[in-house]
């Protein structure tokens, strides 16, 4: 299998939010973290913390830099740690 070239949040990056009260991040790529990751830091930073995040949303550059409000809907999988969703945002 090929190694996979995608920006993702910083681990140190994911801290500085965290310390700024950030609940949610949003990201364009297939994941939090980037593509060629092995270990996930971010994830393991981010969502132990009670946060959460989205991956592989598109459209992102259409939003306003502020003030936008993405509602979020998806199924409640059992056992699962995450899965698809719904998502829009109110501009």
């Amino acid at each position: 299998a090929g190694v996979m070239h995608f920006p993702g949040f910083h681990p140190d990056a994911a801290a500085l939010l965290l310390e700024r009260k950030v609940v949610g991040i949003v990201v364009d790529t297939l994941s939090l973290d980037y593509g060629a990751s092995r270990d996930f830091a971010t994830h393991y930073r981010w969502l132990p913390a009670g946060r959460w995040g989205l991956e592989g949303a598109a459209n992102l550059g259409q939003l306003p830099e502020k003030g936008a409000t993405i509602v979020v809907g998806g199924p409640k999988i059992e056992g699962a740690t995450g899965g698809p969703s719904g998502v829009f945002a109110l501009v």
